[in-house]
């Protein structure tokens, strides 16, 4: 019993010993950086009116450092903000993002499993973010398109009702309950905040900040000016309509010119997709080397990525 005791004590103070040891090496290498920013900023023999200013500098330098990294966080924020309502998520984008990076970890965890290659694992996690990516980007794409062909019959109604005597709010309240999502939702809003005592320009520029709409925007500027300098709203809503019914046909013809190429491109990307598929269930054991061999499985990993690359590269070619 006893020489248990002195065993564990001797373990004790041999622990101990190191963690004062890794606890003052710590110390001593920050003391010594800190010496070393001390020296070059020329503050080791006392602070002169010079060195003051110097110091001065070097902080205002690190506050703007700061204050830029503050405003990238508060430009991706908005970045991803935006994606949420052209999506139309009616949920937070906090929640978007942990629900894809589960997903991201399930699918890596189910790959690892089945294979026990990391790389496999990272690849299919990589899957999981394009497939997130692509089924976001069309929901997107149905949005707007949505969007602009109810943004025309908005201001033809706008138009009638200011011809018929409502003001510009009646006219948007109209709109508001006329018109369904997703612009029923942004006139709503502007609604809302009308009734909270909001001026109109500032709510029409907002709703327009809102979304990446480019019609809507155009919208937005054409109405705040038109609010300041004076005019008739009727004939500017006729004019408006009349523009944007244009610039949506011109984007039908060019989805009409580019579909082949993107119809190309979604089969050359399903292609070996569904070849895989199939040979796994229709010959196992001949694809049994991809999972088990550790060639195989970097074969696997190579040929998602290059899939993955390639799809963004026609995606790229098709936007052209």
């Amino acid at each position: 019993m006893r020489p248990n005791i002195l065993i564990m004590v001797a373990v004790f103070a041999l622990v101990f010993s190191l963690w004062c040891f890794c606890i003052f090496a710590w110390l001593w290498q920050y003391l010594f950086r800190l010496k070393n920013i001390q020296q070059r900023l020329g503050l080791a023999a006392g602070e002169t009116a010079d060195e003051s200013k110097m110091l001065k500098l070097w902080r205002d330098t690190q506050e703007s450092t700061l204050a830029t990294q503050t405003e990238l966080v508060s430009a991706i924020r908005k970045k991803l903000k935006l994606i949420a309502n052209d999506a139309g998520w009616h949920v937070p984008i906090s929640t978007v993002l942990f629900g894809l990076a589960g997903a991201c970890v399930l699918m890596a965890i189910i790959a690892f499993i089945f294979t026990g290659s990391l790389l496999v694992a990272l690849a299919g996690a990589l899957v999981v973010i394009s497939v997130f990516s692509v089924y976001t980007k069309s929901r997107i794409d149905k949005r707007a398109a949505l969007f602009e062909t109810q943004l025309v019959d908005a201001l033809g109604i706008a138009a009638r009702s200011l011809r018929a005597g409502h003001p510009l709010a009646g006219s948007f309240q109209l709109i508001a309950q006329e018109i369904g999502s997703p612009l029923g939702e942004v006139f709503y809003h502007i609604c809302k905040e009308q009734e909270l005592g909001l001026d109109m320009k500032t709510s029409i520029r907002t709703a327009a900040e809102d979304t990446s709409n480019s019609e809507m925007k155009f919208f937005a500027s054409a109405v705040a000016i038109q609010l300041q300098t004076g005019g008739n709203l009727a004939d500017l809503m006729d004019s408006l309509s009349a523009v944007i019914r244009a610039r949506v046909r011109l984007a039908k013809r060019v989805r009409v010119l580019t579909a082949q190429t993107n119809f190309s491109a979604r089969v050359l990307i399903a292609l070996p997709i569904i070849l895989f598929i199939l040979l796994n269930i229709i010959a196992p054991k001949y694809m049994t080397p991809m999972y088990t061999t550790r060639m195989g499985q970097y074969i696997l990993a190579g040929t998602i990525a290059s899939v993955l690359l390639g799809w963004w590269i026609m995606k790229k070619l098709s936007v052209l």
